[in-house]
């Protein structure tokens, strides 16, 4: 027939280790006394000498502190757990707003620490305060229309872009393009054209040295010149221009009424005269136009033992930067003007010259302004 197993309550097995610790029975009496076996007597005298010790058993306690403080290790790891559940719900039913607001409300009886460790929101989220995007997008709308209106509307949304860097405003460039539309600012480009007699002669005088190598390594190395026209209500005005090709900067100019060699002259001898320069070591590259082509121009080349350099014919490619400066005056601003007179173009061209040399900051050159570039000024990108 089979045995049926014994059981027994936690307060009889208390009371068979009393019996072997506290009044001396002995593991055999207790055995006969209770009807357990021996391996069942010896655990309880065991656990019973640990739980006096103050070790609390993984099973069931026998003493009534042990069994307390089961009790109490049963409670706190239901807490931990409801607060774990708790957490993991508030994240997913309460944005931040909605937890800090919680927070703000039960903030007079629990400090922000504790209350930031119970809803697992760190301390910089709670004391952070959100910015009025609306009114910080207001902001940079009005610096950009100050930067449009300061550069003759002539930047588009790259040159926005580093100047409102310039100014300590954290933004890309496809979010200024945005907030450009916003602020409806666009460059428009009218384009004008002016046609010259084609003399049907090369004049081949210098051989192309210059080969596109438009990115020189210092200043006064190569200059680059070139004559241009200008559309006035009493007439046509010419502008000759030389250009440093290392900073972009115009560092001569000079205008007339005729487009000759004497105007190409003027040019030169204002950009030697104003740049404190050693000639000799310098180069100049113009296209085959025949002011450059004319004897007293390549005479004075000589005079001052500059080395002279010219376009193959008919490819303007060859002086790309000079022409390029054209286009962006013309485009950029004057195309935009109505010229009265030739005094009224020449105070027009010193306008924008100044503000190209000044103001403009250009890509090429790592969105300095020539002056910068060419005085060696580095200005670090101030982000807020």
């Amino acid at each position: 027939m089979r045995k049926v197993r014994q059981t027994f309550t936690t307060l009889q097995k208390l009371e068979y280790a009393k019996l072997m610790v506290d009044s001396g029975y002995s593991n055999k009496e207790v055995m006969e006394l209770s009807g357990a076996s021996s391996s069942a007597v010896i655990r309880w005298k065991r656990q019973y000498l640990a739980e006096l010790s103050g070790v609390t058993p993984v099973a069931s306690a026998l003493t009534p502190e042990q069994l307390r403080i089961q009790e109490l290790e049963k409670q706190l790891n239901r807490a931990l757990r409801d607060n774990e559940i708790f957490k993991k719900g508030c994240s997913f039913l309460h944005t931040r707003q909605s937890i800090v607001k919680i927070m703000n409300q039960m903030k007079e009886a629990y400090n922000i620490t504790e209350l930031c460790n119970v809803f697992d929101l760190p301390s910089s989220s709670y004391y952070y305060k959100p910015v009025d995007i609306t009114q910080k997008n207001a902001t940079i709308v009005a610096k950009i229309k100050e930067i449009s209106i300061g550069t003759n509307y002539t930047y588009g949304k790259r040159r926005i872009h580093k100047s409102l860097r310039a100014n300590g405003f954290r933004i890309g460039v496809h979010k200024t393009k945005k907030l450009m539309n916003i602020a409806k600012v666009d460059v428009v480009l009218v384009r004008k054209r002016h046609h010259y007699s084609d003399s049907g002669t090369e004049h081949k005088y210098a051989a192309n040295l210059l080969n596109r190598e438009f990115n020189q390594p210092s200043n006064n190395i190569c200059w680059v010149g070139d004559i241009t026209y200008l559309r006035t209500q009493s007439g046509w005005s010419y502008l000759a221009t030389v250009m440093d090709l290392h900073s972009r900067k115009i560092v001569g100019y000079s205008m007339s009424q005729s487009a000759n060699a004497e105007l190409a002259k003027e040019a030169l001898d204002y950009a030697i005269k104003c740049n404190n320069v050693v000639t000799k070591d310098l180069m100049f590259h113009s296209d085959q136009g025949c002011q450059y082509s004319a004897l007293e121009f390549r005479s004075k080349l000589q005079m001052h033992k500059i080395t002279q350099s010219m376009s193959r014919r008919g490819n303007c490619w060859d002086n790309a930067v000079q022409e390029r400066f054209y286009r962006s005056m013309k485009y950029e601003y004057l195309n935009h003007l109505t010229i009265k007179s030739h005094d009224d173009a020449i105070k027009q061209v010193e306008q924008y010259i100044h503000f190209y040399n000044y103001k403009r900051i250009h890509s090429a050159i790592g969105y300095l302004t020539p002056h910068q570039k060419y005085c060696g000024i580095i200005e670090e990108e101030k982000v807020a």
